[in-house]
């Protein structure tokens, strides 16, 4: 008698679930199968026919922490450049900071990033990177063909990196933005805030022609400087 397809499903989800929340907590290396079967209360031979091994069951664990931000398609967003960076920043925003998406997500990719395995190399291929170039692509549609490689690189990075801080630090959010974290609508803010700063900084890259350092440089005053200058 064959089982069905659901079980299957409802099998591997939990299996990968659970190790989702081992690996977070342990890190690849430290985390043993035995313990991820334990904890599902699945046996080995399950292990094996779902994922061929840690490696293997690693990689869908970090592919389903990535899987939502990975189906935000820009192209289908509607609007000019500026509403359609609007419009990512507002989805992306929503997956990472939506109540419903297991803790472990965000923590098995902060322990990924900290300690970079071949494992996150292929996710970041197959994930990260295609949304990156889209999210690149739109931004030179704002600024304008005159921005550099690494001009492009840094706005880009500027924008992703606005986006995670707020889930990366939340613990630090929620104690000193207490107020942000009462209102209803705390998720379309930060999105429209975001997309709001970013698209003046990139509207000025555009009139200035380029990312340009501050005309003055504050004045060091001399008790300072002769403190900081070595002895």
């Amino acid at each position: 008698m064959s089982v069905p397809a659901s079980k299957h499903e409802d099998t591997s989800e939990r299996i990968i679930a659970v190790a989702g929340a081992v690996f977070a907590e342990r890190g690849f290396r430290g985390t043993t199968i035995r313990q991820i079967t334990t904890r599902a209360g699945v046996n080995l031979a399950a292990v094996n026919y779902h994922f061929r091994d840690k490696g293997e069951l690693y990689i869908r664990v970090l592919r389903e922490a990535k899987r939502c931000a990975g189906r935000i398609v820009i192209q289908d967003l509607p609007g000019n450049a500026e509403e359609r960076l609007l419009g990512f920043i507002e989805r992306f925003m929503r997956h990472l900071l939506d109540p419903k998406r297991p803790p472990w997500h965000s923590r098995v990719l902060a322990m990924a990033m900290s300690n970079p395995s071949p494992a996150l190399d292929i996710v970041i291929r197959e994930v990260t990177a295609p949304l990156y170039r889209d999210v690149r692509a739109l931004i030179r549609e704002v600024t304008g063909p005159t921005a550099s490689a690494v001009e492009l690189d840094l706005l880009t990075n500027s924008i992703f990196g606005q986006c995670i801080f707020y889930v990366s630090s939340r613990p630090i959010v929620e104690q000193l933005a207490s107020d942000l974290g009462r209102t209803p609508d705390r998720i379309e803010r930060i999105a429209v805030h975001i997309a709001t700063f970013s698209l003046a900084a990139l509207h000025d890259f555009r009139r200035r022609g380029g990312i340009k350092a501050p005309r003055k440089t504050p004045r060091v005053r001399k008790d300072t400087a002769k403190i900081l200058s070595p002895r």
